[in-house]
Parts: C-alpha cells; sequence; structure tokens
C-alpha cells in the first residue's frame, strides 16, 4: 500500500511538471523577432507606402567583452504599397524575414503629402485597436522623403531608441522649442474643440554636424503642423513658429537673443514659464486675456546694459514672437494657441454660440497680451560682463 502511494505520488508530480513546459511551446522567442521602431507613412497617385524602420538591439547593450566582428548594421528599413494603409502593412510582412513585433513603436512620421491627401485617421485607427502598440507614440510630420529619414541614424552610433524622435524629451528639457505630440494626446486633440491637432515638423539637417569620418545627417525639429483628422491645414516652420514654445504650459527653458537699447545684442535663458489664458465675453465680442510671466537668466553680456530695460525689451521680443506666430496660424485657418478649446472649458454657453465646426471666430485682435519677465541673475550672479 505504500509502495502504491509513494508510486501515485511520483506521478503526480510528474505529470504538475509537464503542464508548466506545454505551456510555452506557443512563445515567440525574443532573439527571433525584429522590433519595429518607427513608422512611416506617405500617399501618392492613389496608393499608400509604408515605411518601417526596425531596431537593432544589439546597439541597445554593449558588452566590454563582446568584439565588434565587424561593420554594423545601424537601422533596416522596409517598405510597401498599396491601396489601403491596412494592406500596405500586409504586403509589407511579405517581405519580412521574422515576424515583427510592434509592441516597441516608438514614432509615426507623416509625409505632408498623406497628411493633405488622407490625414491622420486609417493609421491611427489601425495603431489604436492593435493589441501589441501603446499611446506613447510619437507624432511627427515632414517634407523629407521617408527613406532618408528613415536612415538618418544618432551621432556616435547610438541605438535608434535613443535619437531624436524616439526620445524627444531628452532634448526638449534643454531647449523647448516645439513640444512633443503621442498617440493619446493627439486622439484628444482631435476630440476637443477646435478639432486640430500641432505636430513637430521635422527635417533632415545635412550641414550641422561632422564626424572624422565625413559628414553627418541629423534630424531637426523646424516648426509644427496643423492637420485636423482628415487634411492638412498648413505648416509654420522656422522664425515664424518660434512663437509657439512662450505659450506651451511644458515649456522648460529656452533661449532668446535681445537687441538692448544700448544697441548690443544679449542672450538670455527663459525659464519657469507660467501661461494663463482667460476668455473674455461681452455680447457677441470674445477675446482672450493672455498672462506670460517668466524668469531669465542672461547668458551671454559683452557690454554693460541697463538691466531694467533689458528686461521690458525681453518682453517686447516675446510679444513680438508670438503674435508672429498667431497671424501665421490665422492665415492658413488655424487655432495654434487652441483659443477655441479655453472658452469652451471655461463658458461653454458662449462657445456654443459662437463655434462653427467647433472652433470659433478668431481675428488679430482676439488676442491680449501681458508680459512680464524677471531677470533672475547674470548666471553665476554676475550683473556685468566677465571681461571689461
Amino acid at each position: 500500500m505504500r509502495r502504491k502511494l509513494i508510486k501515485y505520488f511520483f506521478l503526480t508530480l510528474i505529470v504538475l511538471t509537464v503542464f508548466p513546459i506545454a505551456g510555452c511551446w506557443d512563445t515567440n522567442e525574443s532573439e527571433r523577432m525584429v522590433y519595429a521602431q518607427g513608422l512611416g507613412v506617405d500617399y501618392k497617385h492613389g496608393h499608400y507606402t509604408v515605411y518601417l524602420q526596425v531596431i537593432n538591439l544589439s546597439l541597445m547593450a554593449k558588452s566590454e567583452s563582446s568584439g565588434s566582428g565587424g561593420a554594423q548594421v545601424n537601422v533596416e528599413v522596409g517598405h510597401a504599397s498599396s491601396k489601403s494603409f491596412d494592406k500596405a502593412v500586409f504586403n509589407l510582412y511579405k517581405s519580412a524575414q521574422r515576424r515583427i513585433f510592434w509592441g516597441h513603436l516608438s514614432y509615426v512620421v507623416f509625409t505632408e503629402d498623406a497628411l493633405k491627401h488622407v490625414g491622420v485617421k486609417a493609421t491611427i485607427d489601425m495603431l489604436d485597436r492593435y493589441r501589441e502598440t501603446r499611446y506613447r507614440i510619437w507624432m511627427y510630420a515632414t517634407k523629407e522623403p521617408l527613406s532618408k529619414v528613415f536612415v538618418t541614424t544618432p551621432i556616435l552610433d547610438m541605438s535608434t531608441a535613443l535619437s531624436r524622435l524616439s526620445d524627444p524629451k531628452a532634448t526638449f528639457h534643454q531647449s523647448s522649442f516645439i513640444r512633443p505630440i503621442d498617440m493619446r494626446e493627439l486622439l484628444i486633440a482631435l476630440d476637443e474643440p477646435g478639432h486640430e491637432v500641432i505636430m513637430p515638423f521635422i527635417s533632415i539637417s545635412e550641414k550641422a554636424w561632422v564626424t572624422d569620418k565625413g559628414g553627418h545627417d541629423a534630424i531637426k525639429i523646424d516648426g509644427i503642423a496643423v492637420t485636423t483628422a482628415d487634411a492638412l491645414k498648413g505648416d509654420i516652420t522656422n522664425d515664424y513658429a518660434i512663437g509657439f514654445r512662450w505659450m506651451s504650459k511644458d515649456f522648460v527653458r529656452d533661449g532668446i537673443e535681445v537687441k538692448s537699447k544700448e544697441g548690443s545684442k544679449v542672450n538670455l535663458v527663459i525659464e519657469k514659464l507660467k501661461v494663463k489664458v482667460r476668455p473674455v465675453v461681452k455680447n457677441s465680442n470674445i477675446h482672450f486675456n493672455v498672462q506670460i510671466k517668466a524668469k531669465a537668466v542672461v547668458l551671454v553680456l559683452v557690454e554693460k546694459v541697463n538691466l531694467a530695460r533689458l528686461a521690458t525689451e525681453t518682453e517686447k521680443e516675446i510679444k513680438r514672437q508670438v503674435m508672429e506666430t498667431y497671424t501665421k496660424g490665422l492665415s492658413i485657418d488655424a487655432d495654434v494657441y487652441r483659443l477655441s478649446e479655453a472658452l469652451y472649458r471655461r463658458n461653454v454657453k458662449a462657445w456654443k454660440q459662437a463655434e462653427h465646426n467647433g472652433k470659433i471666430p478668431l481675428t488679430k485682435d482676439s488676442i491680449k497680451l501681458d508680459i512680464k519677465v524677471k531677470l533672475v541673475n547674470g548666471a553665476k550672479q554676475r550683473g556685468e560682463p566677465t571681461i571689461e
């Protein structure tokens, strides 16, 4: 009897051991898959063309004990076309050598043609439904050929996971030019008044960086693209876009050059920016009081200047930049500072009376600016030039 019990015990133990092993038979081993890093969407002549950048995981974990083994491929890009977005993706699968895992997809780049003709609807709908993708996928627009954008790698042979497109907040905290936007924020912006989304507009800089082996192309942020779910409204780039940063509540720091009354140019760093937008409704007239408060640090000072007057000149320059970006937005029928949403949040009754397709009519006089800049110090507490 005792021998039988021991026999049954070992038999049960063997069966219980087999079950966990059987549960792993249908798993996908990580080293046998390729990992999507970036997705590009183009549209020409009635056809979608999708570009897929896959990440080289070996660049993520370099070991001192491992040899280089010769030249290493930093990035690989595949592409395929079809009349629909999902069909183009499945056509790409036909040439894929291994299963593509989408869980690490970091960013999507839309060409200007894609935004103009088909918008973001089909792409976002598919990404939102697919089980592997996340909402933290960064969104960009560009005029550049995607075949060139996706082979532009970070400096010093870093992994593409550390590129400007994959990890935009790393540079935004140092220079807060254009705030990055992810898929979650895009969906919210399109759902809320005035049903427009503002995404960073990128280009390729061919001369900004060089290496000991020659030139090195780099991705740079040029400005913003304003689009609805269906079509692109337009882009605002270069100097026309620099006022956008002063209206961002996520602003961290950025530089500004101001010409002082004494005639010299002074470089400052703006920090601790606070923005308040208050809608004012009088009968059928609607305008917005915008208050911007910031602290400034003198970055470069080569001549003595009156610091009080310098603060005033800085306020004037910020005001000029904010208005220039705002009026450029009006020229493409875009509410770049989302004033319609500000009214919707504060006074929905007035918004309902004034809105048309989720937006309220705006003019150059719809915005009233009150800007206060406080000069904190000259970096190391110096308010005078280092060298006289």
